[in-house]
């Protein structure tokens, strides 16, 4: 192993099994040091593009590798597994251009209810309008549906593969060349894990009484196997050329499999294998995932991968169908300097859009610290949604240009891209193996993803918006809902509850449907949320409900709940059983802890596996309703949101309304706004640490709890930056008591000459409390003089002289 330019210190170097099951291995190792720096990437501008905020697609369930589709209305489709182990998948449908989203499905469940599923799932329209789902079962087969009416109704068949025993199936439509149904085929690909890649093909979906359009489908290669290569992207169909392209990793380039499709051809596909030129850093291999193809409106393809040995996203292209390609052009700058998921879109001839995750720090993703093994090294590591536009792609001196497509990072510390087997190694597999990208019928670009930097690492759903720049098609787009300061307007009628079902969408309900919502600071320590709603006459449920919640949600740069940088959800809202009076409230919610006790804030059915994102009403928050007007404010202290301090953005600010059944975690959406940034101002400072000076208290020790000389053992580990900000966290244990204790939120840190006392909301056996910490720093070293005192709301409350340790207040 080899150290570039290292900083002096002691370095060791081990060898884990990664990927590994068994092994007999046994071997040296070596460490030694190079004094030369990296090759720097080159820089790239921006070109004027820009992202607005981040949009949620879904405020509670997490889903790995979303996918996005536009339909020919401008309807935007997402869709993504929710994992093997809950047999599920979800399909989201956004009818405002993205600024908002609702499930498909009045239960939130997948539209094939199979058995077994929720591995790789994917989706398409075809001319008609009419939908294409396919969902993996369990690596059993893959399942597939269709539905003709927009999501309402689906017809499924989950057993649509030639042959059991099945991985990551892809789908492409080939819409014929008329307008019309009858020439339009749909495209489903296939590992079958015993044999190789199959290609099949069924008719298009001629209506709702059609079973076998989309759902029964049939060789459509001469050969039962395309290739045996082994991981192969998306299959992509370009009507252009009316070409068939499945790009494959292998070894040093990507192997491209292309069949050329006459109008109406179904079956008789005549594949052949062409390939990219070398990759310039030498090993394509299993990649950081997928390579990706796509085709321009020329018909001009263009291949793009990510090379292991330096994690860099390289471009070719091919105007001649994959004949002859351009020598690859690396299109990743600084600061993305390590890389992976790579998705690309193509517009206008010779424009390419591509998005990919990336960090400036250089390295094998697989190797960087895990956040479920240690939170705070893992934060170390961020990654952010890049976005690149390359101009001239087919020439030799192509325009690049690059932005962060994310406004903050968007994971922390690995990503594992072993496939399955990161589950069999430990690794970091929560997002999943991709993220996509589309173009709207404007060009702009527009970017599905999960972030998961919120406090339980969960892969939340998000949309990013291109606003501004060069489009896809050469022209140029301007931003036409700038961020607002501090609130958005919203649609009347759009609150539906449930938005799809059998029967079609079921009534609007006026007190659930927002027209608008504000944000401010009525003094230096409150926030208030104000909604406007169509009407608040009436508060009673919707059908099948027992009350209805009204909530308001962001994130901001906090602390995680193991002292890990963290941007982390808060929220405020109110709440109305059975039509009456709402009460009001404010929280976070928990993540579950590292030793997999489950927290208050997400549903996990695997250890620390956040599946279902709740809301617990954890502080009490003041609140008014005037049914006249239709409007409803909720106040909340600051010290109960994270304690932001003036110049905090708070990220991603939406108002979302639900229908919910008492005991039942997932919610029944009704209305969501679509999402803006709010930039706090003058707030109270949780600290008297003195303006641009950085405070800590840190040490370690133990204290007497009772005359036998039991230990109440502590860690504090407390930094106050010079802009205010509390940054880490305390630890306490209390074996004769039983108590293990933490701290979750650090809202008020004060010092007082050598005395430093700390108040906030901690976890005392996996049960919320407020606590006071309060310690002395009298001499170096403390044992015998430094005091330490903790007192919990459930009733513990110890003190006492250090017998061992050290507290440092500096």
């Amino acid at each position: 192993m080899a150290l570039q330019s290292p900083i002096p210190g002691h370095y060791e170097i081990r060898v884990v099994p990664f990927l590994v099951t068994a092994s007999d291995y046994s071997g040296t190792a070596s460490l030694f040091y190079l004094n030369t720096p990296p090759t720097p990437n080159p820089t790239f501008s921006s070109g004027g593009i820009a992202f607005g905020p981040h949009t949620i697609i879904d405020p509670q369930r997490t889903e790995g590798e979303p996918l996005n589709h536009i339909d020919k209305f401008g309807n935007i489709w997402e869709t993504g597994p929710w994992g093997f182990s809950t047999a599920q998948g979800f399909v989201h449908r956004s009818t405002d251009g993205g600024d908002s989203f609702h499930i498909v499905s009045p239960e939130g469940l997948r539209p094939n209810p199979a058995p077994a599923g929720g591995g790789d799932t994917d989706i398409l329209t075809d001319d008609q309008g009419f939908a294409y789902f396919a969902d993996l079962e369990g690596l059993g087969q893959v399942g597939v549906a269709v539905s003709n009416d927009a999501g309402n109704n689906w017809r499924e068949n989950f057993v649509a593969a030639q042959e059991p025993l099945t991985d990551r199936q892809w789908l492409a439509i080939d819409n014929g060349a008329t307008s019309g149904v009858s020439d339009n085929t749909v495209f489903l690909t296939y590992n079958q894990l015993t044999s190789g890649w199959q290609v099949t093909s069924s008719p298009g979906s001629t209506g709702s009484n059609d079973l076998t359009g989309g759902l029964v489908y049939q060789n459509a290669a001469t050969t039962n196997v395309v290739t045996t290569d082994d991981r192969c992207g998306r299959l992509l169909f370009d009507p252009a050329k009316r070409m068939l392209y499945l790009p494959c990793n292998n070894g040093d380039h990507v192997d491209i499999w292309r069949a050329h499709v006459d109008p109406g051809q179904r079956t008789g596909l005549e594949f052949s294998s062409v390939q990219t030129p070398p990759s310039p850093g030498g090993l394509i291999g299993l990649g950081r995932l997928f390579s990706d193809v796509a085709a321009d409106s020329a018909g001009n393809i263009y291949a793009v991968w990510v090379d292991i040995n330096n994690n860099n996203v390289y471009l070719s292209a091919s105007t001649d169908t994959g004949t002859t390609w351009t020598t690859p052009v690396q299109v990743n700058g600084d600061p993305a300097n390590s890389n992976v998921m790579p998705w690309a879109v193509a517009g206008a001839p010779g424009i390419l859009d591509i998005a990919f995750y990336g960090t400036d720090i250089r390295g094998d993703p697989n190797t960087f610290p895990s956040w479920l093994n240690n939170r705070v090294a893992a934060t170390g590591i961020k990654w952010f949604v890049y976005f690149v536009q390359v101009q001239s792609a087919t020439s030799g001196s192509p325009t690049i240009y690059q932005v962060k497509a994310s406004e903050h990072p968007t994971d922390y510390g690995q990503i594992c891209t072993g496939g399955l087997g990161c589950s069999v190694s430990g690794g970091d597999r929560t997002l999943a193996d991709f993220f996509t990208l589309a173009i709207d019928h404007d060009g702009a670009a527009r970017i599905v993803m999960n972030d998961l930097t919120n406090q339980h690492h969960g892969a939340a759903l998000f949309a990013l918006t291109q606003v501004a720049g060069p489009s896809a098609y050469g022209t140029t787009l301007k931003n036409k809902s700038p961020n607002p300061t501090n609130g958005v307007t919203d649609a009347s009628g759009d609150a539906q509850v449930p938005h799809y079902a059998p029967l079609g969408a079921g009534p609007n309900q006026p007190a659930l449907d927002l027209l608008s919502v504000k944000v401010s600071q009525p003094d230096l320590s409150h926030l208030t949320v104000t909604l406007k709603l169509k009407s608040l006459a009436s508060l009673l449920p919707p059908t099948g409900a027992d009350g209805v919640i009204w909530l308001t949600r962001w994130q901001f740069l906090s602390t995680g709940d193991d002292g890990e940088e963290s941007y982390r959800i808060f929220y405020v809202g109110a709440d109305s059983l059975a039509g009456q009076a709402p009460s009001y409230f404010a929280g976070t919610g928990t993540s579950a802890s590292d030793l997999e006790v489950q927290g208050t804030g997400c549903v996990t059915n695997t250890p620390r596996n956040c599946k279902i994102v709740v809301y617990p009403e954890e502080s009490p928050a003041t609140g008014t309703i005037n049914s006249a007007t239709g409007t409803l404010t909720v106040t909340a202290s600051l010290a109960d949101l994270g304690s932001p301090i003036q110049g905090d953005t708070l990220f991603s600010v939406t108002a979302l309304t639900f229908g919910y059944i008492t005991g039942d975690p997932i919610m029944m959406d009704a209305d969501a706004t679509r999402a803006f940034d709010y930039v706090l101002g003058a707030t109270t400072l949780p600290t008297n640490c003195p303006a641009g000076t950085t405070c800590k208290v840190t040490g370690g020790g133990y204290i007497y709890v009772d005359p036998q000389q039991d230990r109440g053992s502590f860690n504090i580990e407390l930094t106050v930056d010079s802009s205010g900000r509390t940054r880490g966290k305390i630890s306490y244990r209390d074996p004769a008591a039983a108590l293990a204790f933490r701290t979750l939120r650090i809202t008020s840190v004060r010092l007082d000459g050598n005395t430093a006392t700390i108040k906030g909301t901690g976890s005392a056996n996996g049960m919320e409390t407020g606590f006071v910490v309060k310690v002395e720093d009298k001499a170096e070293p403390g044992v015998g003089q430094d005091t330490f005192s903790i007192q919990l709301e459930t009733g513990y409350s110890k003190s006492g002289v250090l017998q061992g340790g050290n507290i440092q207040i500096h």
